[in-house]
Formats: structure tokens, sequence, C-alpha cells
């Protein structure tokens, strides 16, 4: 009898997503390597990025100390009152006393009264208030003569007829309608012939008194209204005001003050709107409205004797209505004032200028005022350790960085090993430690003035570390602070023209004023125009300029200071001009070597790029490692399919042959 045939079944235990799975692990292998250097690059990088800060802040401070007054500077102290003191760097050193008899001040103008008086006859609900009188009682007692309630109706009362009611009453009291400051029947008076008036109680239901400003007012036996009863609302539109004689001209109008068109319109605007529309402009003058005495003054805001002019133009007559036009100026003064006991002196203005520092007066004194100028030592010492503070940050951040702790890689530092870095430090110590070019004055390198590298061993630091010998550094300061400014801040740039030019100049004159060192790269089309490319040294952009220049002509325009002469004949060609310091402070090199380090487009900058693009090269370069490893799992995804398929189809084969098989074998039974 035969056996039945077995085909075994390879595929049967064979997990295709495992293996696949193991593959790709396998081929990411250098995606993996690539994302170690991606976190080195971006650690590198952002070491970097802190650096930058740290020489941007160094070189802030080296700029600020090579200012023209970052040592040379002065301040003021003043014992006594009615003068300020604000030293300049001219400003001469010492002690002087100032007097002052007279202070500068503006022209004024002020203007007639604005509101219509109270009607003394009218009801008291239309007799122009300015404060609403409201109906009920009011109370007045005098000392010996008793109490009196007076009863007030708006609607059937007038100011008179009030009036008359207090005066028949049996307390005492007098009262009268009398003339406010410009001469209007505008106030209420009471006298009393019994003691002391008191004015108003608790019960009382009219605000009679508060209206007629009268619950205030001083005095015993006699009050008065401590204002108008009648005022104009200075933020109410002007075309429904209570204006004497009417309000000014309506619809758009305008007047002048010192030649200034100032514009209005009563429907829109109220009297403070012109106001702030005159005190905005260029008028040169302060306007306010004076609710004491209903008036609006006008002040020159330039002192000294000069007149205020004035005019309405067109149909307006806004100046006319305020009684501005016709005011008569009270004259501005000029200031008086005497130095140390001399002769008097005058000024149209309270600022004043005496031995360089500037002086401002605001009040007359009894005792001279003493001003004493000295040298801002504080500050200039302050600039300085400022700067000491911040080199030495760097040094430790440069340090910190670049630290190799050998294995222990976890606390080394992420830029271990940059010769670049070692270099910079290098750099700038020996540019610390050496002389200024050319420098004029008694001083030539910082450690004259107190600013070097400590000995080893010395109690003032180590020999890494930037230090300050303060005494040393005052001291100096001292006996020649215009060396120890030199020594800091003195720069000359000098521009020469190279000789091997091929187009249209022949020579150049001149004192250079531009700021930076570089290179002007000149193109001459022969046709009369030169375009001037200057490249700084520091590594910042490039600066493009355009200039003319004729046959035998010059051009003043193109190089800052230079005049540059062209030849007998225009011709195409290019010239060059070299921008270099033929005297320069420490300082100043320290700063032109930050800023190539640290400026627009310096080495710092590009350095970061430079990671920049290996970053995105790395991410490029996996990017193809991921396609390439997608491409080839798809192919063999593909493969294990078509196996899985055949076996399928083979398995499906062996069955039906075990099949027919098996019948057989029963047939042959």
């Amino acid at each position: 009898m035969s056996s039945p045939i077995r085909i075994g079944n390879f595929f049967s235990t064979f997990d295709t997503e495992s293996v696949i799975s193991q593959l790709t692990a396998l081929r990411q292998g250098p995606i993996r390597k690539l994302e170690v250097q991606r976190k080195q690059y971006t650690a590198q990088k952002a070491a970097l990025s802190g650096l930058s800060a740290n020489f941007s802040a160094l070189l802030l401070r080296a700029k600020a100390l090579t200012e023209a007054t970052s040592v040379s500077g002065k301040t003021s102290s003043v014992d006594g009152t009615g003068v300020a003191a604000a030293a300049t760097p001219s400003s001469a050193l010492g002690t002087f006393s100032v007097n002052v008899t007279q202070l500068a001040t503006g022209t004024t103008a002020q203007g007639t009264a604005l509101t219509a008086a109270v009607d003394q006859v009218s009801t008291l609900s239309s007799s122009n208030f300015n404060i609403p009188v409201s109906a009920g009682t009011f109370t007045i007692k005098t000392a010996t003569g008793g109490t009196a309630t007076i009863a007030v109706d708006p609607a059937t009362q007038s100011l008179d007829d009030v009036v008359a009611a207090i005066n028949a009453t049996t307390v005492g009291i007098t009262a009268s309608v009398t003339n406010d400051t410009n001469g209007r029947a505008n106030r209420i008076s009471m006298t009393s012939t019994q003691g002391a008036i008191s004015l108003g109680a608790g019960g009382d239901t009219s605000n009679f008194l508060q209206a007629t400003n009268l619950v205030a007012s001083p005095g015993t036996t006699t009050r008065t209204s401590t204002f108008d009863l009648a005022r104009l609302n200075p933020g109410g539109k002007m075309a429904t005001a209570s204006f004497l004689g009417g309000p000014p001209a309506a619809g758009p109008q305008s007047f002048s003050i010192n030649g200034v068109q100032i514009n209005y319109d009563t429907a829109a605007d109220s009297l403070n709107d012109v106001i702030g529309r005159i005190n905005a402009s260029t008028a040169g003058v302060t306007a306010r409205y004076d609710g004491q005495t209903d008036t609006i003054k006008l002040t020159q805001t330039k002192t000294g004797s000069l007149t205020i002019t004035l005019a309405d133009n067109g149909g307006g007559d806004f100046l006319a209505k305020t009684g501005l036009l016709a005011a008569a100026q009270t004259m501005g003064t000029n200031a008086q004032y005497a130095v140390d006991g001399g002769a008097t002196q005058y000024s149209d203005s309270n600022t004043v200028t005496v031995n360089g520092s500037t002086l401002t007066l605001s009040a007359t004194t009894t005792t001279p005022a003493k001003v004493t100028v000295s040298q801002d030592t504080a500050s200039a010492v302050t600039a300085v350790k400022n700067f000491v503070a911040e080199y030495n940050g760097l040094m430790d951040a440069i340090n910190a960085a670049t630290k190799n702790n050998g294995k222990d890689t976890s606390t080394s530092g992420s830029l271990v090993g940059d010769s670049s870095l070692a270099a910079v430090q290098s750099s700038l110590r020996s540019i610390i430690s050496s002389a200024g070019s050319n420098l004029t004055g008694n001083f030539a390198t910082l450690g004259q003035i107190g600013l070097s590298f400590g000995a080893v061993g010395s109690a003032v630091g180590s020999t890494t570390k930037l230090v300050l010998d303060e005494a040393k550094f005052k001291s100096a300061l001292a006996s020649d602070p215009a060396s120890v400014q030199a020594v800091l801040s003195q720069q000359e740039l000098t521009a020469t023209l190279a000789p091997a030019g091929t187009g249209s100049l022949a020579s150049m004159t001149g004192t250079y004023s531009g700021t930076k060192q570089g290179t002007y790269a000149i193109s001459d089309d022969g046709l009369g125009t030169l375009t001037a490319t200057f490249t700084p040294a520091d590594g910042g952009p490039d600066v493009v300029t355009t200039g003319a220049i004729t046959a035998g002509g010059t051009n003043s325009t193109l190089i800052p200071g230079m005049t540059l002469q062209a030849g007998p004949a225009l011709q195409a060609g290019t010239h060059s001009i070299a921008v270099g310091a033929s005297r320069q402070s420490v300082i100043k090199r320290i700063q032109g070597y930050l800023e190539v380090q640290a400026g627009v487009g310096g080495a710092l900058a590009k350095r970061q790029e430079t990671y920049d693009k290996r970053l995105a090269d790395i991410t490029k370069r996996q990017d193809q490692i991921q396609s390439a490893v997608d491409k080839e799992m798809e192919i063999l995804r593909r493969k294990f399919t078509a196996m899985e398929q055949a076996q399928a189809r083979a398995q499906t084969l062996t069955t039906a042959i075990s099949n027919a098989m098996a019948k057989i074998t029963a047939s042959d039974n």
C-alpha cells in the first residue's frame, strides 16, 4: 500500500512584517548616526549663539568707552535755590556763584469777561446762573439776631426778590448784588449788624447758597460770593454758550496767533477745544481759561519782550469776542543775573551758559547759589568696570563652552577643541596688553591707567582675569583726563587712493569723515558716472553709492570728507581706495575686532550659517536614506506577498494530490 505524499509548508510560520521591521531598523543605522551628528551640531550652534550674546555685550561696553565723553564727562551740583546746573564736557572745573535778580517772562495778553452777567429782575430759572437754582428753602443766621428761613421759587422769583426777602428778615443781615472783578453785577454780598453770619443748615432744600457761591465764602460779619454767579461752561459748544454779546460768528472760521492759523466752528467746538488747538499748534503761546476772572489768557512761550500778533481771519470774530484782539499786552522781561558778584547780565531766556555749564534759572535769589563742577569720576569708573565685567564674562563663557573633561563628555563643553575660540581669546588678550597706535597724550596702554591682567600670585587677580586698579585709574583721570580719554576712544581714519587705477581719477584730497575701516571699489563707466562699493572690514554689508564727475572736474560726495579729482579725459576703468586707521586707541581696536567677530555678517554669524547648512544637509541625507529604505522594504514586501501567494497555490495543489492518492488507495483496497 502506498503512503500519502506530504509536501512541507515552509511559509506557514514565516512572520513577514517582523522580518521587514528588523530589516528596516538595520537599514536605518546611518540615519541614527546622522541623528547623533544633528544633536552635536545643534548643541554647538546653541553654544555659539550664547557666546554671540556675550560678544555683543562686550562690544556694547567697548562702544560706550569709545564715546568722546566716556570718561571725560563733568558733573555739577548746586548749593542754594533758584538755579539748576547741567555740566557739559566743555564745562570748566571749579566753583562759581550765581545771583538771580529777575526771571525772563513771556508776554501776556488777557481778554475781557466772556459771560453775560446774571439778570437780576428775570426769574431765577432764566437768569443765566452758572448753577441752576432749585426750589425750596435755605437758612441764614447771625450770632445775636437769630435764624431766618428764606423760601425760593425759581419759576416766580428773581434774584432781586430773594435779596429783598433776606433784607426783610429781622436777623440783622443786609444783602445786595455787587460787581465782580470785571465790573458786572454778578455777585452777592451780605453784611451783619448782629455778629457773625452763618449760612445754611442741614434741613435746607434749596441750593441757592451753593448757586451763589456763598457757602464757602470767608469772613464773619461780611460774606461775599467767591465766584461769579454766571460763568461760561468751557466744555459746552460755543454756539449755545452764554457769551456776553453773543457767541462768535457761526460756521467754519479761523484766527491767527503769531502767524499760525487756528480753525474753529462754534457749532462743533467748545472753548476748551479751541484752547487745546492753540496749545497744540506752533503759534508759540499757551492759552488757558481763567474761571476766576472768566477770561482767556495767552502767554508767549518764548521769553523776552516779544509782541503776540493776533488777527481774526475772514468773517471770524473769536479774538474780538473774547477781548484778546484789543487787549493791552504785558510785555515779557529779560532775566537778570550776576556771576561771582560781577556786573548784571541779561538774557531773554531763563536758560544761560556760564563757564561751559548750562544753568536754568527758576527763581530770584536772596543768597547767591553756589555751583560746583567736577570730574564725573563715578560714571567713568562704572563704564570701565562694566567693560571689565563683560570681558571676563566672555572669557568664562568661552572656557565653559570649550571645556574638556576627557572621557566625561557629559560635562565637557559643546565646543570642546574649537581652536578658533582659543584664537579669539589670545587675540583679545594681545590687543588689551598692547599699546595704541600713534596716540596723542601721555598714555599709550590700558595698563598705564590701571586696566590690566593681574600677575600670577598677585593680590589683584590671575593672568587670565582682566582687573581694574581703581586707585590708579582715578589718579590718571584726575591728573590727565584728556590722555585717559585718548587711550580709550581716539581714532583717525585715513583714505588712500591706490595708484594703479584704470579709470578717470587722477588724485584724491581731504580728511576722511567715515566711521569704519574698509575698502572702496570704484567703477568708472567713462561717461561721468562713478559707482563706489564700500566693503567694511568688520564684515558688515556692502554700501553702494554713486556720483558724477566731469573731465578735469571734481566730486566731493562719493567718499565722505574726500574730494576726487578727474584727469583731463574720462575713461572707463576701476579704482580702489583703502580706509585704515592712522591713529587708534586700544579700545577702538577691540571694538573693531569684536565687530569682525560679532557684527552683521561677522565670523560668528557665518559660523551659525555653517551649522544651519550642516543641519539642513543632515535632514536631506536622512530623508534620502529613509526614502531608499522605504522603497527597499516595499520591494521585499511585494516579494514576500508573491511567495505567500505561491505557497498558497502549492498548498492547494498538495491537497488535491493528496485527495487523489487517497481515492486511488481506497479503490485498490
